[in-house]
């Protein structure tokens, strides 16, 4: 499991948009972006599910999950490769909860929340770092 560290979770913390990839039980890929992506604790993410029932049954089929978040004008960015799991209830979901709420929209359409435990986190940002592995 990797640690995300300080300056990641300050990275995190300022409502960027992801892009969550996941894949059936056959490998069939889909990217879904997910303004709702945040810090649960140092090792996991965060985030809200209300629409993509693709996204859902992917995940019941396939844990595996990457999920992309940059900031374009700071040429700044991370990927995150670990494994998700559906949570109904608990400090998640209220997690989930309170960031929808944060990005206005509707909390009572949150029904779940989906946590990523991060196994590896890469340099997304150009340069000679880009693409390597940092956790």
């Amino acid at each position: 499991m990797a640690k995300l560290s300080e300056q990641i979770k300050e990275f995190l913390g300022e409502g960027r948009l992801a892009y969550v990839a996941t894949s059936d039980k056959s490998g069939i890929p889909n990217v879904v972006p997910k303004g709702s992506l945040g810090v649960l604790d140092d090792e996991h993410l965060v985030f809200a599910d209300l629409y993509s029932q693709k996204t859902r049954r992917n995940i019941e089929e396939n844990p595996h999950v990457a999920v992309a978040v940059v900031n374009p004008p700071a040429y700044q960015g991370y990927q995150f490769k670990g494994m998700a799991r559906i949570l109904d209830s608990g400090p998640a979901l209220a997690k989930a909860t309170e960031i929808v709420d944060s990005i206005k929209m509707d909390p009572a359409k949150v029904k779940y929340a989906v946590v990523i435990e991060v196994e590896e986190v890469y340099d997304l940002s150009p340069g000679p770092k880009s693409g390597q592995r940092i956790a």
